[in-house]
């Protein structure tokens, strides 16, 4: 209730005010509640838009004028004088016009972290909250001049000023803008080019994707050159700022992006597809190169749309194949077999589990997707999947996808799933893991390494674990049966879980006990994985990375 009287009143009072002021002088005798009306709609205005003067308020502000010319016109018997029409006249134009003064006016500003920025005498020439305040400070006057009756010259005289000061700040705005059409923020631009980037990354995504970026930002800073991060939204500047020493900067608009990149930027990297990369590719000076942020063979590692990026970096020859096997033609001297650098703090062992600590199972179940030929999200059956697991006295890790909840039937799923763990850890003393334990505190290498045996969907997290050799399942959530190994090849190294779940007790017999296919997984490790000498995996990356630019 509280919440909608104040949206009614935000809504209401800053037009009702200004037109019953009007309605006031025209039917009350004597002015003052007509003041009174006018005054109430300035300060609600002021209070409003504290941030910036009476801000964005502009049709109150423009009926407030109104409302004191009509009064003015009322109590003089000649109608309005000359004074007080140059001042009403000079401010209804001011405030019509404040918002294309205030674009022409404005002095672009972007959001940086790592990056320190000085700024030049003429980008500091106009304020555009200055504008606000001079205005709003006007009307003010106005109103105290109506109702104090001191000689209205002041205002007027006032007025006058600044309107030439608006327009020949103008003017002066439009020259410069016309010398430097492309200048952007000048004091940005000036200190990425004192830091000499090689490279550029280049961001865009919705809330919650930071995990794209994050994950490679370890693996930009080891390449040994400058680059910059450029962010296309304000929201990820703080995590990415507190990730890497490199200079990070918002540009929401193409221009932007286009100012950030000086002269000694030779590639520019993506971690995913999203749309506003094209936004970017069309730079054909540089190197493009996508790295995308998993490997798996759901259908966004082989989008059509990588054909646009001058090299596709793969972790094997598996993701190469991916593409021409959806028949997506992109020629194969665009790829790159580089590994999946991150992989490389996987734990690979393959001796036996002591047989005094019972098993640790890692369940990490992907998302739902944008659609549902591309939802292979386990969540459906993940209580039967866990139940089966504590009953065989296993410890349970669950590591869910970042984009989880984002489907408010997932996140019930998983609720009950974290729900189901909590009430058997307080039964038995096992220490399951889940909530921000997972998400939070542990990244997938972590969880994978604290586990044994792995159930999962189709997803980038069983290529990361094929890494580790170690037994896992996969859900088969689109029913394919006895084609899942052909439509998901995965899949061929990997134990099949049914879309039910109904045969999960006789998976986890050949997780845990039998495992015939160790020497499957062994092979298939070399072709997602890539085929490269232990000690220098991450260096395939590094190297390949290097080549792009140097």
């Amino acid at each position: 209730m509280r919440q909608l009287i104040t949206k009614l009143a935000s809504t209401a009072l800053p037009y009702g005010l200004p037109v019953a002021a009007i309605a006031a002088f025209l039917l009350v005798p004597g002015p003052w509640l007509g003041y009174i009306l006018t005054a109430a709609t300035l300060a609600w205005g002021g209070w409003r838009w504290r941030a910036d003067g009476l801000g964005e308020f502009q049709l109150g502000r423009v009926l407030v004028v109104a409302a004191l010319l009509i009064n003015m016109a009322d109590a003089q018997p000649d109608g309005i004088g000359v004074p007080e029409a140059v001042a009403g006249v000079l401010l209804l134009a001011l405030i019509a016009f404040e918002p294309r003064l205030l674009v022409a006016l404005s002095t672009r500003r972007l959001a940086t972290a790592n990056l320190g920025v000085q700024r030049g005498p003429a980008e500091k020439l106009v304020n555009a909250r200055s504008a606000y305040l001079l205005i709003s400070a006007l009307t003010v006057g106005f109103w105290g001049t109506a109702v104090t009756g001191v000689t209205p010259w002041i205002i007027a005289v006032a007025c006058v000023l600044a309107t030439a000061c608006c327009a020949g700040s103008t003017v002066v705005a439009w020259y410069l803008r016309r010398r430097h059409p492309h200048s952007g923020d000048r004091g940005v631009v000036d200190a990425v080019g004192d830091h000499a980037p090689r490279f550029a990354v280049h961001f865009a995504a919705p809330p919650g994707s930071e995990y794209q970026l994050l994950m490679w930002l370890p693996y930009f800073d080891r390449i040994g050159d400058p680059y910059v991060v450029i962010l296309r939204d304000k929201a990820f500047l703080p995590t990415m700022a507190a990730a890497t020493s490199a200079p990070c900067i918002v540009a929401p608009g193409i221009t932007d992006v286009q100012t950030i990149f000086v002269d000694g930027i030779k590639a520019v990297f993506y971690v995913n597809n999203s749309m506003q990369n094209t936004q970017c590719v069309r730079f054909a000076e540089y190197t493009h190169v996508q790295l995308m942020h998993g490997d798996s063979d759901k259908p966004a590692s082989y989008n059509p749309i990588s054909a646009m990026y001058d090299r596709i970096f793969v972790a094997g020859q598996a993701g190469i194949d991916r593409y021409h096997r959806h028949g997506i033609d992109i020629p194969t001297e665009k790829f790159r077999i580089v590994g999946h650098p991150q992989a490389a703090r996987v734990d690979v062992s393959i001796r036996p589990r002591p047989v005094d600590r019972p098993p640790v199972l890692l369940y990490a179940p992907t998302w739902t997707g944008l659609s549902s030929d591309a939802n292979f999200c386990s969540l459906p059956i993940a209580d039967r999947i866990c139940r089966a697991a504590i009953d065989r006295g296993m410890t349970v890790i669950v590591r869910p996808h970042p984009y989880t909840r984002r489907n408010p039937a997932a996140a019930r799923q998983l609720d009950a799933v974290e729900q189901l763990l909590a009430a058997d850890s307080a039964q038995t003393g096992r220490l399951h893991k889940y909530g921000r334990t997972t998400s939070d505190q542990m990244s997938l290498v972590d969880c994978i390494n604290a586990a044994d045996v792995m159930v999962c969907d189709v997803s980038g997290a069983a290529s990361d674990w094929l890494f580790s050799e170690k037994p896992f399942a996969i859900t088969d959530m689109t029913g394919a049966g006895d084609a899942l190994a052909a439509e998901f090849p995965l899949a061929q190294a990997a134990y099949p879980v049914d879309r039910t779940g109904d045969n999960i007790e006789q998976v986890f017999i050949q997780l845990v006990n039998t495992d015939p296919l160790a020497h499957a997984r062994h092979k298939m490790k070399q072709y997602y994985m890539g085929e490269f000498n232990p000690a220098d995996y991450e260096n395939a990356f590094l190297d390949a990375a290097r080549d792009c630019f140097r």
